[in-house]
């Protein structure tokens, strides 16, 4: 099942709405310059859809599958061009989405996990943290904390602004001797000079 963008804009309506909540203004996010593949499973298909449809305003080339099943079928073809994100529900009936995300790394060890749930204490049973590339999003979740968090786990950042100035790239850091000598200094204590 792969259902198509829909083309009317969607609200970023919060989910919750609490007395005195002023919404602030979205984290801005520059169009996607690399177009990723993403796959997302869901047993519920309106949920599916939603999720399909406001990844599918950031550009993302996407698959959907309605169980884990179908989606490990979809992994395993020889035509598969691989898949950069899992979106997956984490309780599903049959094949969840940790088991999923084991067939999904073992075919294509670099991507990355979006598990989606509505009981984040089930994700951690019997496990301390998440793997590498691995993150999570709790239901109920608005537009803008989806689009975020899916950002933030493929590229590292959300938005343009949000990307820290490195200071090894400005030369006048290191122009200024007693820097250089402080660093000097503490390679030496640490044995690498």
């Amino acid at each position: 099942m792969s259902p198509g963008p829909d083309t009317q804009p969607l609200p970023n309506v919060p989910i919750i709405h609490r007395p005195g909540d002023v919404s602030g203004a979205a984290l801005r996010r520059a169009p996607l310059e690399v177009r990723k593949r993403l796959m997302v499973v869901d047993d519920e298909v309106p949920i599916l859809r939603l999720v399909t449809r406001i990844l599918a305003t950031d550009n993302y080339e996407i698959v959907s599958a309605n169980s884990g099943e179908e989606a490990a079928q979809m992994v395993s073809s020889p035509d598969c061009p691989g898949v950069d994100l899992l979106v997956t529900d984490l309780l599903m009936p049959g094949m969840n989405g940790r088991e999923l995300a084991t067939i999904v790394r073992g075919k294509f060890p670099k991507t990355r996990v979006l598990y989606v749930t509505g009981f984040a204490d089930t994700l951690f049973k019997d496990l301390a943290e998440l793997g590498e590339g691995e993150s999570f999003i709790e239901k109920p979740f608005g537009t803008d904390g989806l689009l975020e968090e899916t950002r933030l786990l493929m590229f590292g950042h959300i938005g343009d602004g949000d990307i820290p100035e490195d200071k090894h790239d400005k030369l006048e850091e290191w122009s200024d001797e007693r820097l250089r000598t402080k660093v000097v200094r503490l390679l030496k204590r640490l044995r690498f000079a």
